[in-house]
């Protein structure tokens, strides 16, 4: 794991979990990503590396690039983000 590069999915902030999607075994499998610099933010769609790898779906990770790269296909989907159901809607009835 450790090395590997993939792309953000989900922002990777401070406080925050994000996530990122590796090449693993000839697919795309996401993990949840910290940044190795705890107040470094990293967008969607930047391309990133492994620096560290906490079994078995938690990486941290480092950003290669400086800006986010431009999708020449369709957006990735956040795979674990898509999984959190939306709040209720809010009633007022004053």
């Amino acid at each position: 794991m450790i090395g590997r590069t993939g792309r953000v999915t989900g922002r990777v902030a401070p406080g925050t979990v994000g996530e990122v999607t590796l090449e693993i075994r000839g697919g795309s499998e996401a993990f949840y990503a910290y940044a190795s610099d705890p107040i470094v933010t990293i967008e969607k769609g930047v391309k990133v590396k492994v620096d560290d790898h906490q079994p078995p779906l938690t990486v941290f990770v480092s950003p290669v690039e400086t800006t986010p790269a431009v999708s020449r296909d369709r957006p990735a989907r956040s795979l674990i983000q898509d999984t959190i159901a939306p709040p209720p809607p809010h009633h007022s009835y004053s």
